[in-house]
C-alpha cells in the first residue's frame, strides 16, 4: 500500500508548507506556553501574561503535538497531517474553556458579584484564547485547498472526492 492510503496525493509543496505551519504554530504555542509558566512561577514577570502555569503547561502540549508533525510531514507521510488535526482539536479545546471562563466572568461582572465587580475583559485575554483563531483561519484554508484538487494518481485509484 502506497503513503497515501488511497486519498488524496499531496504533493511536495504541500507537505513542506504543512511542516512550516506545523513548526510556526507550536513554535508560538511553545514559547507563550513556557513564557507563561515561567511567570506563573515568579521567575518572569511581564504585565502582559496571565499568571497561569497550567494554562502553560496546556500550551506546552498543544505545541509539542504541532512540532511531533513536522518530521512526518517533511517525509513525506500522510500521517503528519493527523498531528495538525489533533494540534487544532486540542487547541479548540482550550479556546472554548476559555470562552467559558471569560462567560463566566462577564457574568459575575454583570451581576455585580463581590469578587467581580474589578473585573475587565483585558484579564481574561489568554494566549489560548488569541492563539488560536488565526491558527484555525489559516486550518481552514489549507484545508479548502488540499480538498480542491485531485492528481490524475487519484483519478486512477478511484480515489475519494
Amino acid at each position: 500500500m502506497d503513503r497515501s492510503g488511497g486519498f488524496h496525493s499531496s504533493t511536495l509543496a504541500e507537505f513542506k508548507t504543512a511542516a512550516i505551519f506545523a513548526a510556526l504554530v507550536g513554535a508560538e504555542y511553545g514559547i507563550l506556553g513556557v513564557l507563561q509558566i515561567l511567570v506563573g512561577l515568579d521567575v518572569v514577570n511581564p504585565n502582559s501574561l496571565i499568571n497561569d502555569p497550567i494554562g502553560g503547561i496546556m500550551l506546552v502540549v498543544v505545541a509539542l503535538v504541532y512540532i511531533s508533525g513536522v518530521r512526518p510531514l517533511l517525509e513525506e507521510d500522510q500521517e503528519g497531517y493527523a498531528y495538525l488535526a489533533v494540534g487544532a482539536i486540542l487547541g479548540g479545546i482550550l479556546f472554548v474553556l476559555q470562552i467559558v471562563i471569560l462567560g463566566t466572568n462577564a457574568l459575575g461582572w454583570w451581576l455585580q458579584l463581590e469578587d467581580w465587580r474589578e473585573w475587565i475583559i483585558l484579564s481574561d485575554l489568554t494566549p489560548a484564547l488569541l492563539l488560536f483563531i488565526p491558527v484555525l483561519l489559516v486550518s481552514i484554508s489549507m484545508h479548502r485547498e488540499r480538498r480542491g484538487e485531485k492528481t490524475e494518481t487519484d483519478n486512477e485509484k478511484g480515489g475519494i472526492d
